[in-house]
């Protein structure tokens, strides 16, 4: 009986590795470099990631 279950946690593990690493194959035979879907903007606007103010002064005076 002990030897039975060795025998299908090997066969088990071995096509669970398997198919793993048939799936990871097959993933990566995908179209690569295409750019079909990428949004570009034209945006005028100049992002602003900071305006000084007084609670900006308060903030990194204390974090310092």
């Amino acid at each position: 009986m002990e030897k039975s279950r060795r025998e299908f946690l090997k066969t088990t593990a071995k096509t669970s590795v398997a198919v793993a690493g048939a799936s990871v194959v097959l993933a990566g035979c995908g179209k690569k470099g295409t750019r079909e879907n990428l949004v570009r903007g034209k945006s005028p606007k100049q992002e602003i990631l900071y305006q000084k103010t007084p609670q900006w002064d308060l903030y990194y005076s204390v974090a310092k």
